[in-house]
Protein backbone atom coordinates (compact mmCIF):
# COMPACT_ATOMS: atom_id res chain seq x y z
CA UNK A 1 0.00 0.00 0.00
CA UNK A 2 3.00 2.86 0.96
CA UNK A 3 4.32 1.98 -2.43
CA UNK A 4 1.19 2.12 -4.49
CA UNK A 5 0.79 5.51 -2.65
CA UNK A 6 4.33 6.74 -3.18
CA UNK A 7 3.64 5.96 -6.95
CA UNK A 8 0.60 8.11 -7.00
CA UNK A 9 2.31 10.74 -5.74
CA UNK A 10 5.43 10.66 -7.73
CA UNK A 11 3.11 10.66 -10.60
CA UNK A 12 1.23 13.52 -9.63
CA UNK A 13 3.98 15.64 -9.19
CA UNK A 14 4.03 15.75 -12.98
CA UNK A 15 0.98 17.61 -12.96
CA UNK A 16 1.86 20.28 -10.23
CA UNK A 17 0.99 23.10 -12.46
CA UNK A 18 -1.96 22.11 -13.94
CA UNK A 19 -3.29 21.29 -10.66
CA UNK A 20 -2.83 24.43 -8.63
CA UNK A 21 -4.55 25.72 -11.46
CA UNK A 22 -7.53 23.51 -10.61
CA UNK A 23 -7.38 24.40 -7.51
CA UNK A 24 -7.34 27.92 -7.16
CA UNK A 25 -10.45 27.90 -9.95
CA UNK A 26 -12.49 25.13 -7.84
CA UNK A 27 -11.85 27.94 -4.77
CA UNK A 28 -12.62 30.85 -7.10
CA UNK A 29 -15.72 29.04 -8.24
CA UNK A 30 -16.52 28.73 -4.25
CA UNK A 31 -16.07 32.37 -3.51
CA UNK A 32 -18.23 33.29 -6.00
CA UNK A 33 -21.01 30.82 -4.61
CA UNK A 34 -20.94 32.42 -0.86
CA UNK A 35 -21.43 35.99 -2.36
CA UNK A 36 -24.28 34.65 -4.74
CA UNK A 37 -25.96 33.34 -1.39
CA UNK A 38 -24.88 36.35 0.31
CA UNK A 39 -26.95 38.85 -2.25
CA UNK A 40 -29.77 35.84 -2.41
CA UNK A 41 -30.23 36.45 1.28
CA UNK A 42 -30.34 40.38 1.33
CA UNK A 43 -32.47 39.97 -1.68
CA UNK A 44 -34.93 37.65 0.41
CA UNK A 45 -34.49 39.91 3.69
CA UNK A 46 -35.06 42.93 1.79
CA UNK A 47 -38.48 41.61 0.05
CA UNK A 48 -40.28 39.70 2.71
CA UNK A 49 -39.85 42.32 6.17
CA UNK A 50 -38.79 45.77 4.32
CA UNK A 51 -40.91 45.37 1.12
CA UNK A 52 -38.35 46.56 -1.52
CA UNK A 53 -39.18 46.98 -4.75
CA UNK A 54 -37.57 45.96 -7.52
CA UNK A 55 -35.90 49.25 -8.57
CA UNK A 56 -34.33 49.22 -5.38
CA UNK A 57 -32.91 45.80 -5.95
CA UNK A 58 -31.70 45.96 -9.64
CA UNK A 59 -27.83 46.53 -8.63
CA UNK A 60 -28.20 43.46 -6.78
CA UNK A 61 -30.01 41.55 -8.84
CA UNK A 62 -27.27 42.70 -11.76
CA UNK A 63 -24.41 41.30 -9.29
CA UNK A 64 -26.39 37.99 -8.75
CA UNK A 65 -27.27 36.91 -12.67
CA UNK A 66 -23.71 38.11 -13.84
CA UNK A 67 -21.82 35.97 -11.57
CA UNK A 68 -23.92 32.70 -13.02
CA UNK A 69 -22.21 33.03 -16.21
CA UNK A 70 -18.75 33.96 -14.45
CA UNK A 71 -19.40 30.78 -12.29
CA UNK A 72 -20.12 28.48 -15.37
CA UNK A 73 -17.22 29.32 -17.14
CA UNK A 74 -14.53 29.06 -14.23
CA UNK A 75 -16.25 25.52 -13.86
CA UNK A 76 -15.75 24.94 -17.60
CA UNK A 77 -12.15 26.31 -17.38
CA UNK A 78 -11.61 23.53 -14.22
CA UNK A 79 -13.18 20.95 -15.98
CA UNK A 80 -10.78 21.01 -19.09
CA UNK A 81 -8.27 21.60 -16.82
CA UNK A 82 -8.32 18.84 -14.35
CA UNK A 83 -8.57 17.14 -17.22
CA UNK A 84 -5.31 17.85 -18.28
CA UNK A 85 -3.88 16.94 -14.91
CA UNK A 86 -4.97 13.54 -16.24
CA UNK A 87 -4.24 13.48 -19.29
CA UNK A 88 -0.60 13.80 -18.52
CA UNK A 89 -0.21 11.14 -16.28
CA UNK A 90 -2.23 9.05 -18.49
CA UNK A 91 0.36 10.00 -20.98
CA UNK A 92 3.51 8.95 -18.96
CA UNK A 93 2.38 5.58 -17.99
CA UNK A 94 1.57 4.48 -20.89
CA UNK A 95 5.05 5.56 -22.38
CA UNK A 96 6.47 3.69 -19.08
CA UNK A 97 4.47 0.23 -20.11
CA UNK A 98 5.15 0.67 -24.18
CA UNK A 99 8.61 1.26 -23.46
CA UNK A 100 8.80 -1.87 -21.07
CA UNK A 101 6.95 -3.97 -23.10
CA UNK A 102 9.15 -3.21 -26.22
CA UNK A 103 12.25 -3.75 -24.09
CA UNK A 104 10.49 -7.36 -23.16
CA UNK A 105 10.64 -8.02 -26.38
CA UNK A 106 8.16 -10.95 -28.18
CA UNK A 107 9.95 -13.93 -26.59
CA UNK A 108 9.00 -12.73 -23.12
CA UNK A 109 5.72 -11.31 -23.95
CA UNK A 110 5.08 -15.05 -25.57
CA UNK A 111 5.02 -16.03 -22.12
CA UNK A 112 2.16 -13.02 -20.86
CA UNK A 113 -1.72 -13.42 -21.23
CA UNK A 114 -2.16 -10.52 -24.02
CA UNK A 115 -5.81 -10.15 -22.64
CA UNK A 116 -3.96 -9.04 -18.98
CA UNK A 117 -1.32 -6.87 -21.18
CA UNK A 118 -4.18 -4.79 -22.74
CA UNK A 119 -6.41 -4.83 -19.77
CA UNK A 120 -3.29 -2.96 -17.67
CA UNK A 121 -2.43 -0.75 -20.65
CA UNK A 122 -5.74 0.15 -21.95
CA UNK A 123 -8.20 -0.16 -18.84
CA UNK A 124 -6.10 0.32 -16.05
CA UNK A 125 -4.45 3.23 -17.23
CA UNK A 126 -7.76 4.75 -17.87
CA UNK A 127 -8.98 3.99 -14.19
CA UNK A 128 -6.29 6.62 -13.41
CA UNK A 129 -8.06 9.28 -14.50
CA UNK A 130 -10.93 9.54 -11.74
CA UNK A 131 -7.68 9.72 -8.80
CA UNK A 132 -5.99 13.20 -11.09
CA UNK A 133 -8.73 15.06 -12.29
CA UNK A 134 -11.10 14.83 -9.36
CA UNK A 135 -9.80 12.86 -6.49
CA UNK A 136 -6.67 14.94 -5.66
CA UNK A 137 -8.59 18.51 -6.90
CA UNK A 138 -10.93 18.11 -4.63
CA UNK A 139 -9.13 16.52 -1.53
CA UNK A 140 -7.36 19.76 -1.40
CA UNK A 141 -10.73 22.00 -1.90
CA UNK A 142 -12.09 20.08 0.61
CA UNK A 143 -9.54 21.93 2.66
CA UNK A 144 -10.24 25.02 1.31
CA UNK A 145 -13.27 25.99 0.60
CA UNK A 146 -15.23 24.52 4.14
CA UNK A 147 -12.75 27.03 6.16
CA UNK A 148 -13.77 29.75 3.42
CA UNK A 149 -17.28 29.27 3.81
CA UNK A 150 -16.54 28.59 8.02
CA UNK A 151 -15.01 32.03 7.73
CA UNK A 152 -18.13 33.31 6.38
CA UNK A 153 -20.37 31.10 9.21
CA UNK A 154 -18.36 31.71 12.46
CA UNK A 155 -19.09 35.77 12.51
CA UNK A 156 -22.69 35.56 11.85
CA UNK A 157 -23.74 33.23 14.28
CA UNK A 158 -21.07 30.55 16.48
CA UNK A 159 -23.24 27.88 17.11
CA UNK A 160 -24.12 27.27 13.68
CA UNK A 161 -20.52 27.29 12.78
CA UNK A 162 -20.21 25.03 15.53
CA UNK A 163 -22.31 22.13 14.48
CA UNK A 164 -20.94 22.44 10.88
CA UNK A 165 -17.32 21.30 12.22
CA UNK A 166 -18.68 18.91 14.80
CA UNK A 167 -20.74 16.86 12.34
CA UNK A 168 -18.30 17.04 9.58
CA UNK A 169 -15.89 15.65 11.64
CA UNK A 170 -17.74 11.82 11.03
CA UNK A 171 -17.49 11.84 7.53
CA UNK A 172 -13.85 11.28 7.28
CA UNK A 173 -14.32 8.50 9.94
CA UNK A 174 -17.36 7.28 7.43
CA UNK A 175 -15.25 7.66 4.08
CA UNK A 176 -11.89 5.54 5.71
CA UNK A 177 -14.12 2.44 6.61
CA UNK A 178 -15.72 2.32 4.28
CA UNK A 179 -13.08 2.74 1.58
CA UNK A 180 -10.66 0.47 2.67
CA UNK A 181 -13.49 -2.37 2.08
CA UNK A 182 -14.06 -1.33 -1.28
CA UNK A 183 -10.15 -1.09 -2.09
CA UNK A 184 -10.21 -4.93 -1.46
CA UNK A 185 -13.17 -5.14 -3.67
CA UNK A 186 -11.70 -3.27 -6.35
CA UNK A 187 -8.91 -5.58 -6.39
CA UNK A 188 -10.95 -8.63 -6.84
CA UNK A 189 -12.91 -7.22 -9.34
CA UNK A 190 -9.63 -6.33 -11.25
CA UNK A 191 -8.17 -9.58 -10.64
CA UNK A 192 -11.59 -10.70 -12.51
CA UNK A 193 -11.90 -8.60 -15.08
CA UNK A 194 -7.82 -9.29 -16.38
CA UNK A 195 -8.63 -13.22 -16.04
CA UNK A 196 -12.01 -12.75 -18.27
CA UNK A 197 -10.18 -10.63 -20.92
CA UNK A 198 -7.23 -13.06 -21.32
CA UNK A 199 -9.98 -16.30 -21.14
CA UNK A 200 -11.38 -13.89 -23.99
CA UNK A 201 -9.13 -12.89 -26.63
CA UNK A 202 -7.41 -16.34 -26.20
CA UNK A 203 -10.67 -17.88 -27.43
CA UNK A 204 -11.01 -15.71 -30.35
CA UNK A 205 -8.08 -16.10 -31.30
CA UNK A 206 -8.33 -20.09 -31.61
CA UNK A 207 -12.13 -19.94 -32.49
CA UNK A 208 -10.79 -22.33 -35.29
CA UNK A 209 -9.73 -24.68 -33.06
CA UNK A 210 -12.05 -24.65 -30.30
CA UNK A 211 -15.00 -25.07 -33.24
CA UNK A 212 -12.76 -28.21 -35.04
CA UNK A 213 -12.83 -30.32 -31.46
CA UNK A 214 -16.69 -29.36 -30.54
CA UNK A 215 -15.46 -27.37 -27.33
CA UNK A 216 -16.99 -24.37 -28.11
CA UNK A 217 -20.13 -25.43 -25.76
CA UNK A 218 -17.64 -25.78 -22.88
CA UNK A 219 -16.00 -22.38 -23.40
CA UNK A 220 -19.11 -20.24 -23.71
CA UNK A 221 -19.95 -21.90 -20.68
CA UNK A 222 -16.72 -20.87 -19.32
CA UNK A 223 -17.22 -17.39 -20.00
CA UNK A 224 -20.30 -16.98 -18.66
CA UNK A 225 -19.21 -18.23 -15.50
CA UNK A 226 -16.45 -15.84 -15.23
CA UNK A 227 -18.61 -13.05 -17.05
CA UNK A 228 -21.16 -13.88 -13.50
CA UNK A 229 -18.18 -14.21 -11.26
CA UNK A 230 -17.38 -10.30 -12.38
CA UNK A 231 -20.87 -9.20 -12.79
CA UNK A 232 -21.02 -9.89 -8.63
CA UNK A 233 -17.97 -8.45 -8.36
CA UNK A 234 -19.03 -5.14 -9.93
CA UNK A 235 -22.30 -5.46 -7.87
CA UNK A 236 -20.42 -5.52 -4.24
CA UNK A 237 -17.95 -2.45 -5.14
CA UNK A 238 -21.32 -0.84 -6.33
CA UNK A 239 -23.23 -1.93 -2.98
CA UNK A 240 -20.19 -0.01 -1.09
CA UNK A 241 -20.34 2.85 -2.89
CA UNK A 242 -24.02 3.33 -2.37
CA UNK A 243 -23.49 2.26 1.52
CA UNK A 244 -21.09 4.97 1.62
CA UNK A 245 -23.01 7.96 -0.37
CA UNK A 246 -26.31 7.07 2.35
CA UNK A 247 -24.11 7.53 4.94
CA UNK A 248 -22.67 10.83 4.03
CA UNK A 249 -26.01 11.67 2.54
CA UNK A 250 -27.49 10.89 5.67
CA UNK A 251 -24.86 12.44 8.34
CA UNK A 252 -25.54 15.80 5.69
CA UNK A 253 -29.30 15.57 6.67
CA UNK A 254 -28.62 15.36 9.93
CA UNK A 255 -26.06 18.29 10.24
CA UNK A 256 -28.50 20.83 8.55
CA UNK A 257 -31.51 19.73 10.23
CA UNK A 258 -29.62 20.03 13.04
CA UNK A 259 -28.52 23.88 12.40
CA UNK A 260 -32.15 24.67 10.91
CA UNK A 261 -33.86 23.53 14.16
CA UNK A 262 -31.45 26.22 16.53
CA UNK A 263 -31.81 28.75 14.02
CA UNK A 264 -35.80 28.24 13.84
CA UNK A 265 -35.85 28.54 17.80
CA UNK A 266 -33.22 31.62 17.85
CA UNK A 267 -35.71 33.25 14.84
CA UNK A 268 -38.86 32.62 16.72
CA UNK A 269 -37.15 34.14 20.03
CA UNK A 270 -36.33 37.06 18.11
CA UNK A 271 -32.01 36.02 19.18
CA UNK A 272 -30.88 36.26 15.53
CA UNK A 273 -32.04 37.89 12.37
CA UNK A 274 -33.54 36.29 9.27
CA UNK A 275 -30.85 37.12 6.47
CA UNK A 276 -27.99 35.63 8.86
CA UNK A 277 -30.13 32.44 9.31
CA UNK A 278 -31.28 32.35 5.92
CA UNK A 279 -28.04 32.77 4.21
CA UNK A 280 -26.28 30.40 6.70
CA UNK A 281 -29.32 27.37 5.57
CA UNK A 282 -28.20 28.22 1.97
CA UNK A 283 -24.72 27.94 2.48
CA UNK A 284 -24.82 24.47 4.76
CA UNK A 285 -25.73 22.54 1.99
CA UNK A 286 -22.69 23.47 -0.04
CA UNK A 287 -20.69 22.90 2.99
CA UNK A 288 -21.57 19.86 3.70
CA UNK A 289 -21.61 18.95 -0.55
CA UNK A 290 -17.93 19.48 -0.92
CA UNK A 291 -17.26 17.00 1.59
CA UNK A 292 -20.01 14.44 0.24
CA UNK A 293 -18.17 15.21 -3.28
CA UNK A 294 -14.87 13.96 -1.51
CA UNK A 295 -16.63 10.69 -0.40
CA UNK A 296 -17.51 10.07 -3.54
CA UNK A 297 -14.34 10.69 -5.48
CA UNK A 298 -12.66 9.00 -2.68
CA UNK A 299 -13.74 5.54 -4.11
CA UNK A 300 -12.16 7.02 -6.90
CA UNK A 301 -8.77 7.08 -4.89
CA UNK A 302 -9.35 3.15 -4.21
CA UNK A 303 -10.00 1.84 -7.70
CA UNK A 304 -6.48 3.97 -8.40
CA UNK A 305 -4.64 1.97 -5.90
CA UNK A 306 -6.02 -1.11 -7.19
CA UNK A 307 -5.05 -0.55 -10.83
CA UNK A 308 -1.70 1.06 -9.53
CA UNK A 309 -0.71 -2.36 -7.91
CA UNK A 310 -1.44 -3.99 -10.75
CA UNK A 311 0.44 -1.49 -12.85
CA UNK A 312 2.87 -1.52 -10.34
CA UNK A 313 3.35 -5.13 -10.24
CA UNK A 314 3.81 -5.53 -14.23
CA UNK A 315 6.40 -2.78 -14.14
CA UNK A 316 8.37 -4.63 -11.52
CA UNK A 317 8.27 -8.47 -13.56
CA UNK A 318 9.03 -6.79 -16.37
CA UNK A 319 11.96 -5.29 -14.88
CA UNK A 320 13.12 -8.89 -13.19
CA UNK A 321 12.11 -10.78 -16.82
CA UNK A 322 14.70 -8.60 -18.82
CA UNK A 323 18.16 -8.42 -17.64
CA UNK A 324 19.41 -4.50 -17.15
CA UNK A 325 20.49 -2.76 -20.45
CA UNK A 326 23.90 -1.97 -20.40
CA UNK A 327 24.93 1.73 -21.88
CA UNK A 328 25.89 1.39 -25.33
CA UNK A 329 29.17 2.50 -26.38
CA UNK A 330 30.25 0.83 -29.58
CA UNK A 331 28.56 1.64 -32.89
CA UNK A 332 28.68 0.03 -36.74
CA UNK A 333 30.42 1.74 -39.32
CA UNK A 334 28.24 3.40 -41.45
CA UNK A 335 27.21 2.11 -44.87
CA UNK A 336 28.54 -1.46 -44.51
CA UNK A 337 27.24 -3.78 -46.66
CA UNK A 338 27.60 -7.07 -44.63
CA UNK A 339 28.32 -7.40 -41.00
CA UNK A 340 29.57 -10.54 -39.27
CA UNK A 341 28.34 -12.59 -36.55
CA UNK A 342 30.68 -14.84 -34.17
CA UNK A 343 28.82 -16.74 -30.82
CA UNK A 344 32.02 -16.73 -28.24
CA UNK A 345 31.03 -19.71 -26.16
CA UNK A 346 27.13 -18.52 -25.58
CA UNK A 347 24.95 -20.06 -23.30
CA UNK A 348 21.22 -19.20 -23.62
CA UNK A 349 18.85 -19.63 -20.80
CA UNK A 350 14.80 -18.91 -20.50
CA UNK A 351 11.73 -20.47 -19.45
CA UNK A 352 13.88 -21.50 -16.29
CA UNK A 353 15.81 -24.10 -18.39
CA UNK A 354 19.06 -23.47 -20.60
CA UNK A 355 18.29 -24.09 -24.05
CA UNK A 356 21.89 -23.68 -25.60
CA UNK A 357 25.06 -24.11 -23.57
CA UNK A 358 28.79 -22.80 -24.32
CA UNK A 359 27.77 -22.42 -28.31
CA UNK A 360 30.58 -20.86 -30.65
CA UNK A 361 30.25 -20.55 -34.18
CA UNK A 362 31.23 -17.68 -36.77
CA UNK A 363 29.14 -16.27 -39.73
CA UNK A 364 31.80 -14.19 -41.89
CA UNK A 365 30.37 -10.86 -43.46
CA UNK A 366 28.74 -11.13 -46.66
CA UNK A 367 28.36 -14.93 -46.98
CA UNK A 368 25.28 -16.71 -46.75
CA UNK A 369 24.60 -19.80 -43.96
CA UNK A 370 21.87 -22.17 -43.07
CA UNK A 371 20.59 -23.43 -39.82
CA UNK A 372 19.70 -26.55 -39.50
CA UNK A 373 18.44 -29.44 -36.85
CA UNK A 374 15.40 -30.81 -35.30
CA UNK A 375 12.51 -28.84 -34.07
CA UNK A 376 13.07 -27.28 -30.93
CA UNK A 377 16.89 -27.90 -30.70
CA UNK A 378 17.33 -24.03 -30.59
CA UNK A 379 17.65 -22.39 -34.04
CA UNK A 380 14.80 -20.19 -33.72
CA UNK A 381 16.86 -19.01 -30.22
CA UNK A 382 19.59 -18.50 -32.19
CA UNK A 383 17.85 -15.85 -34.46
CA UNK A 384 16.16 -14.35 -31.35
CA UNK A 385 19.75 -13.59 -29.85
CA UNK A 386 20.86 -11.93 -32.52
CA UNK A 387 18.08 -9.67 -32.44
CA UNK A 388 18.38 -9.17 -29.01
CA UNK A 389 14.74 -10.70 -27.91
CA UNK A 390 17.00 -12.23 -25.74
CA UNK A 391 20.49 -12.01 -23.87
CA UNK A 392 22.56 -14.95 -23.09
CA UNK A 393 23.40 -16.00 -19.82
CA UNK A 394 27.33 -15.92 -20.77
CA UNK A 395 29.27 -15.55 -23.57
CA UNK A 396 29.60 -13.46 -26.09
CA UNK A 397 27.83 -12.14 -29.31
CA UNK A 398 30.21 -10.09 -31.45
CA UNK A 399 28.69 -8.03 -34.78
CA UNK A 400 32.02 -6.74 -36.88
CA UNK A 401 34.38 -7.49 -33.58
CA UNK A 402 32.19 -5.56 -31.49
CA UNK A 403 29.78 -6.71 -28.25
CA UNK A 404 26.00 -6.84 -29.50
CA UNK A 405 25.01 -6.02 -25.84
CA UNK A 406 26.97 -2.63 -26.14
CA UNK A 407 25.63 -1.54 -29.69
CA UNK A 408 22.79 0.85 -29.86
CA UNK A 409 19.58 -1.02 -30.22
CA UNK A 410 17.63 1.41 -32.48
CA UNK A 411 21.13 1.42 -34.92
CA UNK A 412 21.27 -2.13 -34.32
CA UNK A 413 17.80 -2.55 -35.43
CA UNK A 414 18.37 -0.93 -38.75
CA UNK A 415 20.51 -2.73 -39.65
CA UNK A 416 19.04 -5.66 -39.40
CA UNK A 417 16.07 -7.48 -41.30
CA UNK A 418 13.70 -10.72 -40.09
CA UNK A 419 11.47 -12.71 -41.98
CA UNK A 420 9.39 -14.86 -39.52
CA UNK A 421 7.54 -18.06 -40.73
CA UNK A 422 4.47 -16.07 -39.68
CA UNK A 423 4.70 -12.64 -40.38
CA UNK A 424 2.23 -10.10 -39.12
CA UNK A 425 -0.08 -8.05 -41.46
CA UNK A 426 -2.32 -5.45 -40.12
CA UNK A 427 -5.29 -4.14 -41.04
CA UNK A 428 -5.21 -1.42 -44.07
CA UNK A 429 -3.52 -1.27 -47.90
CA UNK A 430 -1.30 -3.42 -48.97
CA UNK A 431 1.13 -0.36 -49.32
CA UNK A 432 0.63 0.74 -45.61
CA UNK A 433 1.83 -2.86 -44.65
CA UNK A 434 4.97 -2.35 -46.98
CA UNK A 435 6.21 1.18 -45.31
CA UNK A 436 6.13 -0.32 -41.90
CA UNK A 437 10.14 -1.74 -43.06
CA UNK A 438 10.66 1.98 -43.60
CA UNK A 439 8.32 4.73 -42.55
CA UNK A 440 8.21 7.65 -45.28
CA UNK A 441 9.29 5.51 -47.94
CA UNK A 442 8.08 6.96 -51.30
CA UNK A 443 6.05 5.37 -53.63
CA UNK A 444 8.58 4.41 -56.27
CA UNK A 445 10.75 3.17 -53.12
CA UNK A 446 7.79 0.75 -52.25
CA UNK A 447 7.03 -0.49 -55.41
CA UNK A 448 10.49 -1.43 -55.95
CA UNK A 449 10.08 -3.38 -53.11
CA UNK A 450 7.14 -5.17 -54.01
CA UNK A 451 8.48 -5.93 -57.52
CA UNK A 452 11.80 -7.21 -55.67
CA UNK A 453 9.93 -9.69 -53.81
CA UNK A 454 7.91 -10.32 -56.50
CA UNK A 455 4.06 -8.78 -54.76
CA UNK A 456 4.27 -6.55 -57.77
CA UNK A 457 0.83 -8.45 -58.97
CA UNK A 458 -0.84 -7.49 -55.84
CA UNK A 459 -2.43 -3.68 -55.68
CA UNK A 460 -0.83 -1.14 -53.26
CA UNK A 461 -4.29 0.12 -52.27
CA UNK A 462 -5.68 -3.56 -51.59
CA UNK A 463 -7.10 -3.79 -47.80
CA UNK A 464 -6.35 -6.48 -46.23
CA UNK A 465 -7.86 -7.62 -42.82
CA UNK A 466 -5.55 -8.22 -39.82
CA UNK A 467 -3.45 -11.19 -39.64
CA UNK A 468 -3.26 -10.66 -43.94
CA UNK A 469 -6.97 -12.10 -44.23
CA UNK A 470 -8.06 -11.77 -47.63
CA UNK A 471 -4.63 -12.92 -48.63
CA UNK A 472 -2.78 -16.16 -49.69
CA UNK A 473 -0.49 -17.59 -47.29
CA UNK A 474 2.48 -17.00 -49.99
CA UNK A 475 0.98 -13.28 -50.88
CA UNK A 476 1.80 -12.36 -46.91
CA UNK A 477 4.89 -14.10 -47.18
CA UNK A 478 5.77 -11.74 -50.17
CA UNK A 479 4.43 -8.61 -48.91
CA UNK A 480 6.70 -9.16 -45.39
CA UNK A 481 9.63 -9.47 -47.68
CA UNK A 482 9.04 -6.14 -49.45
CA UNK A 483 9.44 -4.75 -46.06
CA UNK A 484 12.87 -6.01 -45.97
CA UNK A 485 14.03 -5.04 -49.24
CA UNK A 486 13.05 -1.72 -48.17
CA UNK A 487 15.10 -1.39 -44.50
CA UNK A 488 18.10 -1.86 -47.02
CA UNK A 489 19.93 -4.16 -43.96
CA UNK A 490 23.44 -5.36 -43.62
CA UNK A 491 21.73 -8.85 -42.04
CA UNK A 492 19.44 -10.77 -42.80
CA UNK A 493 17.47 -13.23 -40.80
CA UNK A 494 14.72 -15.69 -42.42
CA UNK A 495 12.99 -18.78 -40.15
CA UNK A 496 11.40 -21.15 -42.42
CA UNK A 497 10.69 -18.58 -44.66
CA UNK A 498 9.04 -20.84 -47.51
CA UNK A 499 7.10 -23.18 -44.53
CA UNK A 500 3.96 -24.26 -45.21
CA UNK A 501 3.84 -23.07 -48.93
CA UNK A 502 2.88 -24.56 -51.99
CA UNK A 503 5.87 -25.18 -54.60
CA UNK A 504 4.81 -22.34 -56.73
CA UNK A 505 4.77 -19.19 -53.91
CA UNK A 506 7.85 -21.14 -52.51
CA UNK A 507 9.64 -20.72 -55.70
CA UNK A 508 8.86 -17.02 -55.98
CA UNK A 509 9.39 -16.25 -52.13
CA UNK A 510 12.70 -17.91 -53.07
CA UNK A 511 13.91 -15.48 -56.00
CA UNK A 512 12.98 -12.82 -54.04
CA UNK A 513 15.26 -13.66 -51.04
CA UNK A 514 17.94 -14.52 -53.88
CA UNK A 515 17.73 -10.83 -54.75
CA UNK A 516 17.90 -9.57 -51.48
CA UNK A 517 20.53 -11.80 -50.24
CA UNK A 518 22.94 -10.24 -53.02
CA UNK A 519 25.72 -8.28 -51.14
CA UNK A 520 24.62 -8.71 -47.54
CA UNK A 521 25.04 -11.33 -45.07
CA UNK A 522 22.39 -13.88 -44.54
CA UNK A 523 21.24 -16.62 -41.95
CA UNK A 524 18.59 -18.78 -42.72
CA UNK A 525 16.70 -21.53 -40.35
CA UNK A 526 15.38 -24.07 -42.48
CA UNK A 527 14.43 -28.10 -42.66
CA UNK A 528 14.03 -28.26 -46.24
CA UNK A 529 18.03 -28.40 -46.86
CA UNK A 530 20.53 -25.62 -47.52
CA UNK A 531 20.07 -25.35 -51.34
CA UNK A 532 21.84 -21.87 -52.27
CA UNK A 533 23.86 -21.34 -49.13
CA UNK A 534 27.78 -21.30 -48.81
CA UNK A 535 27.89 -23.10 -45.61
CA UNK A 536 25.21 -25.38 -43.56
CA UNK A 537 25.69 -25.47 -39.86
CA UNK A 538 23.71 -28.49 -38.50
CA UNK A 539 23.04 -28.01 -34.53
CA UNK A 540 23.04 -31.03 -32.53
CA UNK A 541 22.71 -31.01 -29.33
CA UNK A 542 23.73 -27.45 -28.29
CA UNK A 543 26.78 -27.65 -30.02
CA UNK A 544 27.28 -26.44 -33.90
CA UNK A 545 28.88 -28.14 -36.43
CA UNK A 546 29.80 -28.25 -40.45
CA UNK A 547 27.31 -29.71 -42.67
CA UNK A 548 28.53 -31.75 -45.85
Amino acid sequence: MTGTSAWLRQNSRKTRRPLALTIALGELSGILLILQTALLARIADAVIFWHAGLASLAGIFAALIAMAPARLLVTWVTRRVSFECASVVKRDVRRDLTERLRALGPIALAGMRTGEVVTIAVDAVEALEGYYSRYLPQRALSTLLPFTLLAAVFPLDWISGLVLVLTAMFLPVTMIVIGEESHIRNQRLWATLARLSGRFLDILQGLTTVKMFGAARREAAEIERTSDEYRVATMSVLKIAFLSSFMLELLSAVSIAIVAVLSGLRLMAGAMQFSRAYFILLAAPEYFLVLRTLGTFYHMRMEAMSVAERIIGFLDTAALTRSPARHPVATLSPGAEACGITFDSVTISYAERTVLEDLSFQVAAGSHVGLTGPSGIGKSTILSVILRFLDPASGRVLVDGSPLDLLDRKGWFQRVAWLPQKPTLFHGTIRDNIRLGLAGASEDEVRLAARQACADELSLDAIVGEGGQGLSRGQIQRVALARLFLRRPSLVLLDEPTAHLDPASAEQVSAGIETLARGRTMIVVTHRGSAGMERTLALESGRMRESE
